[in-house]
């Protein structure tokens, strides 16, 4: 008998962690019981709840969410990193709001999360292709140039990235005056980007571009026209890879290729501005 009073002893603390382990297990998904096709995650810090969508968690078929909404969780050898993608280019996860909606983004390159560099450095544009995004906030929208044989004197050199023969610089487009001849500084690549505003009477142009590129942008998200019947009747739009086809997921379960039958309902739609500043 005392051994099994000395095998139980043994096991009851095992018992009691069980429920703490499998809640560590589920916290990183969760669904709307409303819409048990529809999952929400959590990346490091961020929320990813519809119209977003966990690419690497979702199945091999469809999925719920806007496309090009998916956010990768990748991992860094340290931490979890979401990663969202424009065309073709990466982008850091900074914060996701969902009311208002907006999303907070870096430049991959330049982000946090990436070994710390002494000169940042962007190498291309920025594309929103056809997603329902708008720049929000307070943005300014910056030129870097690189590789030339000189610097125009509206701009600022990028010293750490100069040579005494080949020089970069950069100059915010309204800096830029009208008709500059770019062929008399022969440089070799252009990128443009966008990124909030921390420039001030005493945050220059000069020294502050790479703490303005490492906050990165904001965009504000509108709906997309393929999903307003099935949102507007109440469901969330999803996708199917194999057949093509938006979906939308009904409260319930329900799955259709058009909206949730009987409850269609016209409502107006979102429009986008940029009239209002999230603070983060």
């Amino acid at each position: 008998m005392s051994d099994l009073f000395h095998s139980l002893s043994l096991f009851l603390p095992l018992l009691l962690l069980f429920p703490f382990f499998f809640f560590i297990s589920i916290a990183a998904q969760s669904n709307d019981t409303n819409f048990p096709g529809c999952f929400s995650y959590r990346c490091a810090n961020i929320n990813i709840s519809y119209p977003f969508w966990r690419m690497d968690s979702e199945t091999p078929t469809q999925y719920c969410g806007y496309e090009g909404f998916g956010i990768n969780c990748s991992n860094n050898g340290e931490e979890d990193v979401p990663i969202a993608y424009l065309g073709d280019d990466s982008y850091y996860v900074h914060n996701i709001s969902y009311n208002p909606k907006w999303i907070a983004l870096v430049d991959y390159d330049v982000s946090p999360v990436v070994p710390s560099v002494r000169c940042p450095r962007v190498r291309h544009n920025i594309d929103l292709g056809d997603l329902p995004f708008n720049f929000l906030g307070q943005n300014v929208n910056l030129s870097f140039h690189f590789n030339c044989t000189g610097v125009p004197s509206f701009a600022h050199e990028i010293r750490c990235l100069s040579t005494p023969t080949n020089k970069s610089f950069v100059h915010s487009l309204y800096e830029e005056p009208p008709n500059v001849n770019w062929t008399e500084y022969s440089c070799l690549e252009e990128v443009e980007t966008t990124v909030f505003d921390v420039f001030g009477s005493t945050t220059t142009l000069e020294n502050g571009f790479p703490g303005a590129l490492s906050k990165g942008f904001e965009l504000r998200w509108g709906r997309t026209e393929d999903c307003e019947k099935c949102e507007d009747s109440g469901g969330r739009c999803g996708y199917n890879r194999n057949t093509t086809e938006h979906m939308c997921f009904c409260s319930g379960g329900k799955t259709t290729t058009g909206h949730c039958n009987g409850t269609f309902v016209k409502t107006p739609r979102f429009k986008l501005n940029s009239t209002s500043t999230p603070v983060f």
